[in-house]
């Protein structure tokens, strides 16, 4: 494996343990806590910026047409058969996720970050679980 995609992916299971070891805690005060909203929030974020960068950096190494959005990254994974493509269709939601938290910020994201918690963890593992095999 690419050593740059080695460390992305390496920082990514990082955020992820992070998220997953603090889950219950950051559930049970994301509404109540600016404090904890605001780790979580970055955290998150984190978790779907380096997922976009690693789908960018796996296209660009294949040598495959370079996208036109974040979402396109996600697709073209699924179309090349780099992940599987009903997975890619589902997981799409990661670079929609991305540019709301980083363009939104005058709206609550405390629901989508419930959210992640509650099921884009076990995402974006399956993720890191389908590039760890390349």
């Amino acid at each position: 494996m690419n050593e740059v995609l080695f460390r992305k992916l390496e920082r990514l299971k990082e955020e992820v343990l992070y998220l997953e070891t603090n889950r219950t805690k950051f559930l049970k005060n994301l509404k109540i806590s600016v404090e904890t909203k605001k780790i979580t929030e970055r955290s998150v974020y984190l978790c779907t910026e380096i997922t976009l960068d690693i789908a960018d950096l796996v296209i660009s190494m294949r040598g495959l047409p370079k996208p036109s959005t974040y979402s396109d990254s996600i697709y073209k994974l699924g179309d090349y058969k780099i992940i599987p493509k009903s997975f890619a269709r589902k997981f799409v939601y990661i670079a929609g996720l991305r540019n709301f938290l980083a363009h939104d910020y005058q709206i609550d994201t405390s629901n989508e970050l419930i959210r992640f918690l509650k099921s884009g963890l076990n995402d974006t593992k399956r993720f890191i679980s389908f590039i760890d095999k390349l």
